[in-house]
């Protein structure tokens, strides 16, 4: 299983030629797809994203798991974010990854990678 950052969702979206070879596979497949909520408010967030792919962000994100952070998801990735100087966002990211037991799929792989236990894809 797999969370999905921000940015695989966007360049699934706007159909990112170097990322697309790795991110169709995942994202076409029956395997259930994580999405920290965190990556719903950046997603909502962008100035640059098109009314289309937003349309197609939407739809993918029917058919993913929307984890909500709660208190404990939230003290972890507080523990992760002044560990390891991450940012809010990349903190519950990595918490969310780390509690799910799935493998985070990133472009910004030096962002997370001093994080013990997490496991990390490349797009």
């Amino acid at each position: 299983m797999y969370t999905l950052d921000t940015n695989a969702i966007i360049y699934y979206a706007t159909g990112e030629a170097t990322a697309l070879p790795s991110l169709i596979p995942i994202i076409q497949s029956e395997m259930v797809l994580i999405v920290p909520a965190i990556v719903v408010t950046e997603l909502w967030s962008s100035k640059h994203t098109s009314s289309a792919e937003m349309r197609i962000i939407e739809n993918l994100l029917h058919t993913m798991l929307v984890v909500s952070f709660d208190e404990v998801l939230a003290k972890n990735a507080g523990i992760l974010r002044r560990e390891y100087n991450l940012s809010l966002g990349d903190s519950l990211i990595a918490a969310t990854t780390l509690a799910t037991g799935t493998t985070l799929l990133t472009r910004n792989v030096k962002d997370f990678q001093h994080v013990p236990g997490l496991s990390i894809e490349a797009i």
